[in-house]
């Protein structure tokens, strides 16, 4: 009875610590992201929403965010549009980041102010014309320029896409590696004991 016990203790804690290993993981590592345009238009963003593990958006210029682009339309479209926190998208009103005529390769790179975990992607495109331009390649980078994830996202329709970004923490945290090994040890004494 004591050792049916004991491991059915074991096993629990080792589907515990499987468990904790994956529990509140998102893409791990990013320090920048990269938006084109993936149908060869014009790159037209109003707005773009990076939500930690904590769901705070890291990506607003208040939380330290810096977005930057080789070229823009005019003075009413600037790279730091799309961190401002607004979600309109009206060009006249200076809601949009629009790249400059004939840039159709263009990227809006916007920089965390640290590196970041992240749980989702959300952008806003433009809403007062052309929403047909309107399909986005993300690309999500770490400190070294390596790419971590590619997505596509299509806002054509007037619906802003959300993606739920892949869990990459392969590696256990400390004490999800010391409950693993307890409970490991629990099952190797259960069965020394029969």
């Amino acid at each position: 009875m004591i050792l049916s016990k004991l491991k059915n203790a074991a096993f629990a804690l080792v589907l515990s610590a499987v468990g904790m290993s994956t529990a509140n993981a998102g893409l791990i590592n990013v320090s920048y992201i990269e938006i084109e345009n993936n149908i060869g238009q014009y790159l037209q963003v109003a707005e773009v929403v990076a939500l930690n593990m904590d769901l705070n958006d890291v990506a607003l210029g208040t939380a330290g965010a810096v977005a930057s682009a080789p070229n823009q339309w005019n003075h009413l479209t600037n790279a730091s549009n799309a961190i401002d926190g607004v979600t309109a998208g009206s060009y006249g009103a200076s809601q949009i980041y629009h790249n400059a005529s004939g840039q159709f390769n263009t990227a809006l790179t916007i920089a965390f102010s640290s590196v970041q975990e992240l749980f989702s992607f959300q952008i806003f495109g433009r809403d007062d014309c052309c929403r047909e331009r309107d399909v986005y390649k993300v690309t999500f980078f770490d400190t070294d320029d390596n790419s971590l994830f590619s997505t596509i996202m299509d806002a054509r329709f007037g619906a802003e896409p959300t993606v739920v970004l892949p869990d990459t923490s392969d590696v256990p945290a400390p004490a999800t590696l010391a409950l693993l090994g307890l409970g490991l040890a629990g099952l190797r004494l259960s069965r020394r004991s029969k």
